[in-house]
């Protein structure tokens, strides 16, 4: 490749990834805002049992791809999901994954492309095997989107 292109791809990614920031900003305070109210641990709802027989090895990569309607598409073994009371979404994986790092983006289910939104991750709380979800439509309007998420320890 040439000199050239390669600044001008660097270039490219630099400022996609300043206009990202910037756009985040009050989109994703109030996502993270709203979203946690609805992260908060539930004693009506019982923390999932990481399976034992099918669970992969503590430092395999974990991941999931859930739909609009918050249900897993494929993933790793031992992942579930669903929507929590508020339309966020909730993605158990088989094991205590507090010491790792979550990453999400908006993603379709194949070859789909789903329209742009905005997601937040973080820690689900009361669930050490859990990751909680919260997802915006660009106008900050609350949005369910499929998404992919990665979960690396």
């Amino acid at each position: 490749m040439s000199r050239s292109l390669v600044t001008r791809s660097r270039l490219v990614i630099a400022a996609s990834a300043l206009a990202v920031t910037g756009a985040l900003g009050g989109t994703a305070l109030a996502a993270a805002a709203d979203g946690a109210a609805d992260n908060v641990a539930d004693p009506s709802r019982a923390a999932v049992s990481a399976p034992t027989a099918d669970a992969l090895p503590i430092d395999a990569h974990r991941f999931a791809v859930i739909d609009s309607g918050g249900a897993v598409v494929r993933s790793s073994a031992g992942v579930t999901s669903g929507l929590t009371a508020a339309q966020n979404v909730e993605v158990l994986f088989d094991r205590d994954i507090r010491g790792c790092a979550y990453t999400a983006s908006i993603g379709g289910r194949a070859n789909d492309v789903p329209p742009p939104g905005f997601i937040t991750v973080s820690q689900r709380a009361g669930k050490a095997n859990g990751v909680f979800v919260a997802m915006r439509n660009p106008d900050q309007s609350k949005a369910v989107l499929p998404f992919h998420l990665t979960v690396t320890c």
